[in-house]
């Protein structure tokens, strides 16, 4: 499969530190080590489905009149106060791979998928 890298203005890149004997995901903008995850979207064919903390949520989607291919949107975000997305998008003959960012107002633990 062809992977094309595209970007909504910021380079696209995975930042990862090595703690003990596992990598640990990192901010792409500052770098912080303490990054949450937030909550991941999987949009297929005429389903859109959208997991956080509180719920998991099943909606129809009209994605199949316009794409051929999936969409995954995987939301983190980090203590320096950034919110980052990762997007994967297949469609035909490639999976297009984009970060998006913004100031993460008012996010806090409970913005995160649930940890023990």
């Amino acid at each position: 499969m062809k992977t094309t890298a595209k970007s909504s203005g910021i380079p696209v890149r995975f930042v990862l530190a090595t703690v003990g004997p596992d990598d640990s995901l990192c901010c792409p903008i500052c770098a912080c080590r303490n990054v949450h995850p937030a909550e991941v979207i999987v949009e297929q064919g005429q389903t859109k489905t959208r997991v956080t903390r509180e719920t998991t949520r099943v909606v129809p989607t009209n994605r199949s009149e316009d794409y051929l291919g999936s969409q995954i949107v995987l939301e983190f975000w980090c203590e320096q106060g950034h919110a980052f997305f990762y997007t994967f998008a297949s469609h035909r003959d490639g999976t297009a791979i984009d970060l998006t960012a913004r100031p993460a107002a008012h996010v806090s633990i409970r913005h995160e998928l649930w940890r023990a």
